[in-house]
């Protein structure tokens, strides 16, 4: 998954200013893939490097006088698991920008420290040729670096007004959230979750005992130990009338029995001491199965942890309110695309379509995700795809996806973040594309995909995935694609070209220099 921030600058530079800017980003050993290319080309046609300043020159020089464009446009900065970008927009309404961003991955560390580092160092070059008069501007004062405008849809504004406080706090807490993040993940196995609601019938029928006997003990064996250890169900102690075989009390140990037969209570059914009565021990689902178990609320906390763990922030997702007839619901805004997520732990029932489709009009969603653990009604499936049908027939950009279980839904997910992860990639760097001859964003692209884990590495990485768990909050914030910096109206990764300090030289901690301003305020698929 790949991210991207962007910052813009309201300043004009000429021809030879960028050319300068990034020869001195160069000795600063940000090397300039566009412009290492041309004058690769250039020392090629020229078979040595000694005038390949002049003919840089005298191509720029056409380029602007005779075909009327920038020659240059912007440039790629290519280190290890980041890449920078400069883009000079000169098209805008209002002013001229400059636009510099960071596109990076989850793996790399302190992106925005890295992301201001680099603005640093550009505006420090843009200062120095402002004293030295190589560049003009009517600004009062040195330019400032600003936070482009993210759009947020309405209907996810309107989501977040009646969004479910009680179980954002829930999942806000630290100290439970690890162990709801482990629960919810056990409770993908429908075994498990048939066997707590089993539990629960049990105790509420007084039969709590035969769950460790007969065929239910060998038939949940082997889950019994693993949902003790997520915290899911525990052992009690219940007290039975010998006579009539009625559940009299339970307790939560062994030592509080004792403390009930030494004071010579007696049984209510038949009059016996309690201390003469049948003991048994019996498990018992514990209060996190019921929270989790009551209106799917499982699904949506393992539909939120992976939102999560594909890096989408917390300030972007929105927990809507329990209707209290098993269904929950839950968006995110990606760069200004709603995802709407419906889940239900039971059938796709006609009502849950209907339900579905009537929250997919009022909040305008252009994805709707649905996740049933159960069968798919027919109708219900008829009533989904018509409305997808037309709304495309409309003309919304619109997407529906349906899936069985939420690792399908987590699946389709990442796939639908990736495309806007790529859209916004191709928009923001597709005007240095006639720069180099081919698409940039496909060659990031496809350098961050080649640099990816292999197969070991993966499985590697899959064996602290329980320690991953417990780290309850990101190490740093992330920012999706869907986050970059745009206008308000709206392999061959090159090493022999970058110096090994280079990514060193932007982990430093001198951030606070920076004159920035913060921003303000499958299944199926259809």
């Amino acid at each position: 998954m790949l991210f991207i921030e962007s910052k813009t600058l309201s300043l004009k530079l000429d021809g030879p200013g960028r050319i300068r800017m990034l020869e001195e980003l160069r000795e600063k050993n940000l090397v300039p893939l566009i412009r290492s290319a041309r004058l690769n080309l250039f020392n090629h046609v020229l078979a040595g490097p000694e005038r390949v300043d002049e003919i840089e020159a005298a191509i720029a020089l056409f380029s602007e006088s005779e075909q009327q464009e920038a020659y240059v446009r912007g440039d790629l900065f290519c280190l290890k698991d980041h890449i920078f970008f400069i883009v000079f927009d000169d098209n805008q309404e209002d002013a001229p920008l400059i636009r510099a961003g960071l596109v990076y991955e989850t793996s790399t560390s302190e992106p925005y420290r890295k992301l201001d580092a680099f603005c640093r160092e550009v505006r420090e070059v843009i200062l120095t040729q402002r004293e030295s008069g190589s560049i003009e501007t009517n600004a009062e004062g040195p330019p400032q670096w600003q936070h482009g405008k993210t759009g947020v849809h309405d209907g996810f504004k309107r989501f977040i007004a009646r969004q479910d406080t009680d179980s954002l706090y829930t999942s806000l807490r630290k100290e439970t959230m690890g162990e709801r993040i482990r629960a919810a993940s056990l409770l993908e196995d429908a075994n498990a979750r048939i066997f707590l609601r089993r539990a629960k019938e049990a105790h509420v029928e007084g039969y709590a005992a035969k769950l460790l006997t007969g065929d239910a003990v060998e038939s949940y064996e082997s889950s019994i130990g693993r949902l003790e250890d997520a915290g899911l169900v525990g052992r009690e102690v219940q007290v039975s009338c010998r006579k009539t075989g009625h559940a009299l009390f339970r307790l939560p140990t062994a030592h509080a029995l004792a403390v009930v037969t030494v004071s010579d209570a007696t049984c209510s059914e038949c009059g016996c001491a309690v201390a003469d009565e049948k003991v048994e021990e019996v498990l018992a689902p514990t209060r996190l199965a019921s929270s989790l178990l009551e209106d799917g609320s499982w699904l949506i906390s393992r539909l939120h942890y992976l939102l999560r763990e594909q890096g989408v922030p917390e300030s972007e997702i929105a927990v809507g309110p329990s209707s209290g007839d098993g269904y929950g619901q839950m968006m995110a805004n990606i760069s200004g695309e709603s995802f709407l997520l419906m889940a239900r732990d039971g059938d796709l029932t006609p009502a849950f379509a209907r339900w579905a489709i009537d929250q997919e009009l009022e909040t305008e969603a252009s994805h709707l995700v649905v996740v049933a653990t159960g069968r798919v009604h027919n109708q219900a499936g008829v009533l989904l795809r018509n409305h997808a049908r037309r709304r495309v027939q409309a003309g919304h950009d619109f997407e529906m996806v349906l899936a069985d279980e939420a690792a399908v839904a987590g699946k389709e997910l990442r796939l639908a973040f990736e495309r806007v992860s790529q859209r916004i990639l191709a928009e923001q760097l597709c005007d240095l594309d006639s720069s180099i001859g081919l698409s940039v964003s496909r060659l990031v692209i496809t350098k961050f995909r080649l640099l990816q884990p292999t197969a070991e590495e993966r499985g590697n990485q899959n064996l602290t995935s329980e320690s991953a768990l417990e780290n309850l909050q990101p190490n740093r914030p992330l920012t999706l694609a869907a986050h970059a910096s745009v206008s308000a109206r709206s392999r061959f990764p090159p090493e022999e070209m970058i110096a090994p300090e280079a990514t060193e030289s932007f982990a430093g901690d001198n951030v606070d220099s920076l004159d920035t301003q913060p921003e303000s305020g499958k299944g199926q698929q259809s």
